[in-house]
């Protein structure tokens, strides 16, 4: 099953709004004889990419698949017809599908054809590879998790506003290869204005090069035209007021403009713009934005996982500005409660995972 798990995470960034799946067939005398895995939407699934390797192999195997296998007709035929026509022995699931148009009947299928079934195998890890897929079919939202780069003192930024560069470079280089593995990056209007953010990803390796979406919350289309949000490949959303939508042609063709609700503090529907982004398809969002934007998001419960990168350094200043900056009033009892998942150093930072603990389906052990 970690085999499995391994394969599926070579196609992590590429398979939205599909899971992330991956197979092992292992002969009856403990050979793995096939591998596959879910490359992208329209292409075979896993299973098959298995089987086909497997061939005649297959007959009496086990088949190692991190995601229950599908039973329905959709750009592809059922991955469950295709096990039952290659005679396996036994199929070993990691996790089974919510999908309601699987839920349990591609292991129903399996049973009534007399294969062995086993499911839950790593059921915690095979749920978090696939949190986004989950939680797109769960709540109708994408999985969001929230980055900041701060000081020893909780400041992302000087009294200036300037925040280039609070961590060094390997956890920069980090976080490039983490926007790789999302469908879409999110920032708020004071980024997007102050730092003046690509948001692209650059690094080395030209399978991982790949551009997740943009997506800026602006309600008064404060970003400029030339902004350097605009020049990297691929598409970027200005989510704004209704009344902005008439500036649409002072933007690049790249850049769509998104109206939103407006709620009585004035601020836009977070909500709102991530239910539009996975309408877009994008299941994982990773949240980029400064203090303001954080706040917000973690004040509405919309903050699935932490990447909480922590430089050895502080300001020591007042004014500088803090890491969460929300409008609410907390005592110690109504804190804000994380699950810390890992913490590990990238050069001289630290880097600080953690998750809400409202999604324990998802928690890797």
């Amino acid at each position: 099953m970690r085999r499995a798990l391994e394969l599926a995470q070579e196609a992590e960034g590429y398979t939205a709004p599909n899971p992330m799946v991956g197979a092992v067939v292992v002969s009856a005398d403990g050979r793995i004889v096939g591998e596959g895995y879910h490359h992208a939407p329209g292409l075979a699934h896993a299973e098959v990419e298995a089987l086909n390797q497997a061939g005649d192999q297959s007959v009496g195997a086990t088949l190692y698949v991190n995601l229950e296998p599908c039973c329905h007709f959709g750009r592809t035929p059922p991955c469950s017809k295709k096990i039952i026509e290659h005679k396996l022995g036994r199929v070993v699931v990691g996790i089974a599908d919510p999908n309601p148009k699987v839920a349990g009947g591609g292991l129903k299928e399996l049973s009534e054809a007399g294969i062995d079934l086993t499911v839950g195998v790593l059921e915690s890890e095979c749920g978090y590879l696939n949190r986004g897929f989950f939680k797109a079919i769960k709540e109708n939202l994408p999985w969001l998790s929230l980055k900041m780069a701060l000081t020893l003192d909780g400041r992302i930024a000087d009294r200036t506003a300037a925040s280039r560069y609070v961590t060094g470079v390997t956890a920069r280089k980090f976080v490039m290869a983490l926007r790789a593995a999302y469908d879409a990056v999110l920032i708020g209007a004071n980024t997007a204005r102050l730092d003046d953010p690509q948001l692209d990803v650059r690094i080395d390796d030209s399978d991982a090069n790949r551009n997740p979406l943009r997506a800026v919350l602006d309600p008064n289309c404060t970003v400029k035209p030339e902004a350097r949000i605009f020049a990297a490949s691929g598409q970027t959303i200005i989510f704004c007021r209704q009344k902005e939508l008439s500036r649409q042609s002072d933007y690049p063709p790249s850049a769509s403009l998104v109206a939103l609700p407006e709620p009585k503090d004035g601020r836009l529907d977070c909500q709102g713009a991530l239910q539009y982004l996975l309408e877009r398809g994008c299941q994982k969002v990773l949240c980029e934005g400064g203090g303001q934007l954080a706040g917000s998001l973690i004040d509405a419960g919309l903050v699935d996982e932490l990447y909480w990168f922590v430089a050895p350094k502080m300001l020591v200043d007042k004014e500088a500005l803090p890491v969460v900056a929300s409008a609410n009033t907390r005592l110690i009892a109504d804190s804000v409660e994380w699950q810390i998942t890992g913490a590990n150093f990238l050069g001289d930072d630290l880097l600080i995972s953690a998750l809400n603990p409202r999604h324990n389906v998802y928690t890797p052990v």
